[in-house]
Order: structure tokens, then sequence, then C-alpha cells
């Protein structure tokens, strides 16, 4: 393998991220001539003018190894290190020894306090490192500064085969463009990566789900037959796209039906929340439907379509639903708690959306069996007393309420058993009278309050990036893109955006 001679270092790099205004001064014969490494080059630049630094860096590189083939890429898909450590693959990394490397200790802290005590890690500013990837050899040089509110990355693959070093960074973009154990997430004009929504969503099940069993089975049927279909589809020349609507008052099983249906399918789940967009609702809306056909088969859940559709943007959103570009294996999922605000376009056309479900608030039977399944989950706990009679009882109450309503009622009321057990409370009551007196509080709030009977594939407005400005927002999804949410599959190696 090739390797780089001893280097010292010269200078230290305090004007890398300073961003002072550079007087021109061209590169001369003279400077090609002493430099031999390619620290020097990445050092002397950064200390003097810096116009072009990608050609410079990549012009200089060059001619250090002018024997040899110089890929380079700004890919922000390409990490070798979270390839190297997630994929599999036969890799090996080393950091040359010949080489000095720049670095910044950065820390990360965990999404939870609980989680633990976080982690600190490495945002390389330069660095080398000789790579093995199967039976090909590389030397991989890279080079990471600031350009206006852009955060640029530049890699430098140096082989003796280019043909290989194209495979090289082509399995390895493919891989960190694919990640694993999110939803993506469109709110505020892009495309975020939630961890944590489907962390819930892996809490889901149907079991758990309370619903008219004809209903339940009919909208399982739905989508799981959607999937096995396209050969069907096919043959009867009928485009392989499939959308419905989830409608009914807030809080009847909408939500955790969704939630289900992410969890069961094997196709990425896209969720949106707006269309809202920096550039307008035609670029939003035009963004997550490229999103959606790049990423069929896929669920392309869209919340709210009420609110979502405006006289604004309705025909922009219809044509992009009725497919002048190809929509085959899109399984769209839109919800409202308005059907009747609806566009009869939308609504009542079949091509767009097929089926209409509805979840109304539930009967006395659902009601009923809505508490067996409460009485079930609380049987181990000796403290609380749920005989059957309070079943009947809490059916009869609970008439219009929704099944967030009612959840609302039995966990506002172990809260207060759980305040009484901790000594905070001395008078005792039984579980079947604080029931009771929730019920009656939450039926008096019932037109003071309705907010406790919505509910949401998400809360708090997600993590999305900071900032304003389209392509301030832009470079920034980078850094929620490549970093923090993967765990135990790979080190930190760099954060796209500005010092976080």
């Amino acid at each position: 393998m090739m390797w780089f001679g001893v280097i010292t270092l010269t200078a230290l790099c305090s004007a890398i991220l300073a961003g002072a205004s550079p007087q021109q001064v061209p590169w001369s014969d003279s400077d090609i001539k002493h430099r031999d490494n390619a620290f020097d080059v990445f050092v002397k630049h950064f200390s003097n003018s810096r116009a072009g630094t990608d050609t410079v860096l990549q012009t200089q590189i060059s001619s250090l190894y002018a024997n040899s083939s110089i890929v380079v890429t700004q890919d922000y898909n390409f990490d070798i290190f979270r390839y190297a450590a997630g994929s599999g693959e036969s890799i090996v990394i080393r950091e040359l020894d010949d080489i000095e490397s720049i670095k910044r200790a950065v820390f990360v802290k965990p999404l939870r306090r609980r989680n633990g005590d976080g982690i600190v890690g490495d945002r390389v500013v330069f660095g080398g490192w000789e790579v093995a990837w199967g039976d090909q050899e590389f030397k991989v040089i890279v080079a990471t500064w600031p350009e206006g509110y852009m955060q640029i990355t530049q890699w430098h693959v140096i082989s003796d085969n280019a043909q290989a070093a194209h495979q090289f960074i082509q399995a390895t973009a493919r891989f960190c463009s694919n990640l694993r154990n999110v939803v993506w997430v469109f709110e505020q004009g892009y495309w975020r990566a939630d961890r944590e929504l489907w962390q819930s969503i892996q809490d889901a099940s149907w079991d758990d789900v309370v619903l008219d069993e004809d209903l339940k089975k009919s909208l399982q049927g739905d989508y799981q037959s959607f999937f096995k279909s396209e050969a069907i589809y096919k043959k009867f020349s009928v485009p392989w796209k499939r959308g419905l609507i989830f409608l009914g008052p807030p809080g009847n099983g909408k939500t955790v039906s969704l939630k289900a249906i992410m969890k069961e399918v094997k196709v990425p789940p896209l969720y949106v929340k707006t269309f809202h967009n920096f550039a307008g609702d035609e670029a939003g809306i035009k963004a997550i439907f490229a999103r959606a056909r790049a990423e069929a088969p896929c669920v392309l859940i869209l919340e709210d379509l009420d609110s979502l559709i405006t006289d604004q943007n309705r025909s922009f959103f219809l044509n992009e639903v009725d497919g002048l570009e190809n929509n085959d294996g899109l399984l769209i999922i839109g919800t409202t708690n308005h059907v009747e605000r609806l566009d009869p376009a939308l609504s009542n056309r079949p091509s767009r959306f097929d089926r209409k479900y509805t979840f109304p608030d539930p009967s006395y039977a659902q009601r009923r069996d809505y508490a067996v399944y409460w009485q079930d989950k609380l049987r181990s706990i000796k403290e609380i007393k749920f005989p059957d009679a309070l079943l009947d009882e809490f059916a009869e109450k609970t008439d219009k309420f929704s099944f967030a309503y009612m959840k609302e009622a039995f966990v506002s009321s172990l809260l207060i058993v759980v305040t009484r057990e901790v000594g905070h409370v001395d008078e005792p009551a039984d579980f079947r009278t604080i029931l009771l007196a929730q019920i009656k509080h939450l039926r008096d709030e019932f037109k003071t309050k309705p907010e406790l009977a919505g509910a949401s594939l998400t809360s708090g407005g997600g993590g999305g990036a900071g900032g304003s400005g389209g392509f301030h927002r832009a470079e920034m999804m980078r850094f929620w893109e490549t970093s923090g949410i993967y765990g135990d599959e790979g080190m930190i190696f760099r954060y796209p955006g500005m010092d976080m």
C-alpha cells in the first residue's frame, strides 16, 4: 500500500471556521514544489487565502499523487465509518500514523436523561485513513470547512483503480442513505428522520385497538392485500396505488390504527404533518410525492386532510395524487376529523381515495369491551378492585365518550390511586368511586376542553433543526439525517451542520 511521509503539525487551524474575508493570493509553482503532503496543502490553504477550497484541495492533492487515481465526492451520504460499523461488509479502516489529523471533540447528549451520560466523539476537520474493502485498498483523505450557511465535506479516494473507487463510493452511499429504525416525517418544509416516533410505533398492536371486528378485519385485509397484489393490478392495467381515508370524531382509534399499520407493513412509512415549505405549499407537495415515489412501495400518511388541502394548493395536490408521474406502490392514508370540510373532488372520486373508514364514537358494547381491556390490565394489581359489575356501570355512564376520553378516565383514576398509595392523601377510596368521579369530571369538561379527545402520531413538533431560511434549513437537515440516531450502528464521525 502507499504511505505518506512523516508529517509535522506546523500551524494551528484556527482560521478554519473563522470565515474572514481573504485576499486573493494565487498558488505558485514554488508552493507546489515545497509541499510534499496533503496535510500541508490543507493547513497552508486555510492559513492564507481560500477561494474555491474544493478545487484547490482536489488539484493539490492530485498533484501529490500524480501516479494514482483520485476520485472526489461531496455526497453527504458517503461515510466510511458508518458503513464499516453497520453494513456487515468486509472493511477495515486504520488511521494513518503518517498523516496528522485535525479533530474537534463533540459531546452528544442522550435523547433522555435516564439513558445515560451521553458520549464524546470526534468531528473530523481533516484526516486520512487506509481502507481495505474486500480485495481493494484505498487511501481516503477528508476535509470539512464552512462556506456561508453550508458545511462542505469533501472526500478524496486515492487508489490505482478508479472503477473500484466508484464502486466503493456507491456501496457506502447506498448503505448510509437508507436509515434504519426511523419514520420519515415532513414538516416545516423538509423531511426529518424521527427515531422516537418509530420507537413508539413498536409498542402498537392490533390487540390494543378496540374497534368493531368487521371494521378491523376489513381494514387489515385492505392494506395487507394491496402490497401483495402488484401483479393483479398490472394484469388489469390498473395503476398500483390505493387511497384510504380515516374519518370520524377525534380520539376513536384512527391514530392507534395508523401506528399498528406502520408497524406491520414491511415498507417505509412516510408521515406528513404539513405541506408548508419556504418556497410555498406546491414545493412542499412536490417534495413529499417525490420522496414517496423514490421510496415506493411505501405508506404515505397525510394527517388532517381537511387542514392540509386549501383553495390555493388543491389543484396541485390533486395532480400529484392522480399520478401525472408514476405513483405505483403508494398506499396513501389520509385522516380527518371533519369529512364535511373535504372537497368532493377528493372524497368522492374513487381513483384518488378508494375507501373511507369511519371511526365513530364507540357503542355501548365497545365501551364495555374497553373496560374489559383495562380490567385485564389491572388484574394483577391487588390494591385495585375491579368487579364485573363496574363494566356495565362504566359503559352506561360514558355515553358519547371517545376512546381518548375513556382512556383519560382510567389514567387519571390510576394517578389518584398512586398518589394515595405513596401517602400524599389520607382518605381511602375504592377504585369504583374514583373512576366514576373522573367520568363525571370529564363529562363536565366535555365541551370546554375538546383537546382531550385529540391524538397525533407525534407530539411537541418533533426534533427538527432550528434556524430559518431555505438553504440554512436544508443544510441543517443533513445534521439530523446523519447524526445522533444510529445508536450502536456506528461511531460519530462528522456533523455536516455548523459547530453544534
